[in-house]
């Protein structure tokens, strides 16, 4: 369904997302845009101007923003009536249990984890329109039946309270007081595994008369062996008696998979059937959500375990700066997620020349990890000791440009070749936050600015070259813009590159390693060790 045809339909789903990062957002809206009427923002602002006019009935919600808390905006939500029976999924890179409680405790009603999978996304997306179809219907039978309202507030009560259950033998439990919703003298749930039966719930309400079993009625009739997805009810004649029984087909994948059995001395009348229904669409809904989690699940374990495979590699690729004679190199990689679009290298281009490369592709992830691969075997291509840093990113730029076209992907890199012998260096840098470089003895530090564009944006970049000499006691340090663009406890102010230079210039008589430590000791102070945002890539070059 195009979206001009989405929009006003009864079908149509209104699906809202607040997450600052661009690529996100346009991945959701090419998964659900088509699908459903879909609106995508990336600040709390823009968000607070359109949530209560779109109205939507999910809502897909980052935690991390950079003008508020996903958390806060959960709970204000759940403070307004308007918005009692909105979805709200919260999209987390968070693994750790405190962070899911934390949602779960402030209104949500499941989440995300990313980076995330497309199947899951639009498989709980669609879990919620069958949901939200559900609840529709419950409540039209409430309109249409006042004097059922208290048996059918109790129901949906019931199932409000089981939307995010994750063991069908806990949701089948909660159906022991059934009885308050629908008086029946008997209930049985049974469900068909390898054409077995299974029973996850057997209760008499009334202790002193005789039911018959779910294999007793079975052999009286053969019902149970149709392929008939609509509710039967029976008379039997059991004791002297009339018997009673309610057969509603529990199903998945259009297929009977159980049988919820109801049994009592009166007929069940038009309305009960319809509660009773509801009752099995909803076990419907849920067993199919409860399998394709347990499928996703498998699928996660299995994505975790190659993203795992993928650090190593990235790992295996960090140089070892410690054969750079007459020189003191420390190097710290911290990934926001498992893997990182950062990458550092280091190499000889002949007996007396170091090459240092740092680089940042835009985003976290894997497209940024895989990216990056790319973009360090293009420098290493082109490291050659007769070009210069600035012909060597000129190179790898004009080959990324034309690759990830289109793909709003965009790295930012800094190359600086030294000669060991001499301290002579030539460094260049494209579109990437400035290096610092600290002389020995001195109280101040200059910054080495980019010399070109980001890599990746423009075909044809102009990049220049910047020549200095290191000498014993000197000291520089590349970095990526994850220390800088670190917020502060409040969330109002950035770390910043004056901060990271004074600090830098603070302890640049240090050897590199302290240095690093010193640093991001004092980024992890400044945010009050929250959780990492960005991907945090350094080194420390300093001449013994």
């Amino acid at each position: 369904m195009a979206f001009a045809e989405c929009v006003g339909s009864s079908d149509c789903l209104k699906v809202l997302a607040l997450d600052d990062d661009r690529l996100v957002r346009k991945v959701l809206e090419d998964l659900l845009g088509k699908e459903h009427e879909f609106r995508a923002v990336g600040t709390c602002a823009e968000f607070n101007d359109i949530v209560v006019g779109f109205n939507p009935d999910v809502l897909l919600l980052d935690l991390v923003l950079p003008d508020g808390d996903g958390l806060d905006i959960c709970r204000e939500l759940r403070a307004n009536s308007q918005f009692e029976k909105l979805f709200i999924l919260m999209l987390t890179a968070a693994d750790q249990k405190q962070y899911i409680e934390q949602g779960y405790a402030a209104g949500a009603n499941d989440y995300i984890r990313k980076p995330f999978v497309p199947f899951e996304v639009k498989s709980k997306i669609l879990n919620c329109k069958k949901i939200i179809t559900y609840q529709n219907k419950l409540y039209s039978a409430f309109n249409y039946q006042l004097e059922f309202s208290k048996r059918l507030y109790r129901l949906n009560r019931l199932i409000q309270a089981n939307v995010n259950v994750s063991d069908i033998g806990e949701l089948i439990r909660e159906f022991e007081s059934f009885n308050e919703i629908v008086d029946a003298g008997h209930i049985e749930v049974v469900l068909m595994q390898e054409g077995e039966a299974s029973f996850l719930l057997k209760k008499s309400f009334e202790k002193d008369r005789a039911f018959l079993s779910y294999e007793q009625i079975r052999n009286k009739i053969k019902l149970f062996d149709e392929k008939n997805l609509s509710m039967t009810s029976i008379k039997i004649r059991s004791g002297g008696k009339d018997l009673y029984c309610c057969i509603a087909p529990i199903a998945f994948n259009h297929a009977v998979s159980g049988f919820l059995v109801l049994q009592r001395d009166i007929p069940f009348d038009r309305e009960e059937r319809n509660m009773i229904t509801l009752c099995t669409d909803f076990m419907d809904i849920m067993l199919e959500r409860l399998i394709a989690q347990k499928e996703l699940g498998r699928r996660y374990d299995l994505y975790r375990s190659e993203i795992a495979k993928v650090r190593a590699i990235q790992v295996s690729f960090l140089p070892d700066f410690k054969k750079i004679e007459g020189y003191d190199v420390t190097s710290i990689f911290l990934p926001a997620e498992d893997i990182s679009g950062d990458f550092l290298d280091g190499f000889f281009l002949d007996d007396d020349v170091y090459q240092f490369v740092l680089c940042d592709v835009s985003g976290h992830g894997v497209a940024s990890s895989y990216i990056g691969n790319e973009i360090r075997s293009l420098f290493r291509t082109f490291s050659l000791r007769k070009f210069s840093p600035a012909f060597i990113i000129g190179a790898v730029n004009g080959i990324v440009s034309r690759d990830i076209s289109g793909l709003y992907y965009f790295g930012t890199v800094v190359v600086c070749q030294i000669n060991i012998r001499t301290g002579e260096a030539r460094f260049s840098s494209g579109g990437h936050p400035p290096a610092i470089f600290c002389k020995s003895g001195e109280s101040s530090y200059t910054l080495l600015n980019k010399t070109g564009p980001l890599v990746g944006f423009f075909e044809k970049g102009d990049f220049k070259d910047t020549e200095f000499l290191m000498k014993s006691g000197d000291a520089l340090l590349l970095y990526t813009d994850g220390i800088t663009e670190t917020f502060s406890t409040d969330g109002k102010d950035l770390y910043g590159e004056d901060r990271l230079a004074e600090n830098f210039l603070d302890c640049a008589a240090l050897p590199s390693q302290e240095i690093v430590r010193t640093i991001v000791s004092s980024v992890g102070e400044f945010s009050g060790y929250a959780l990492q945002e960005d991907d945090i890539t350094m080194i420390c070059i300093k001449r013994i």
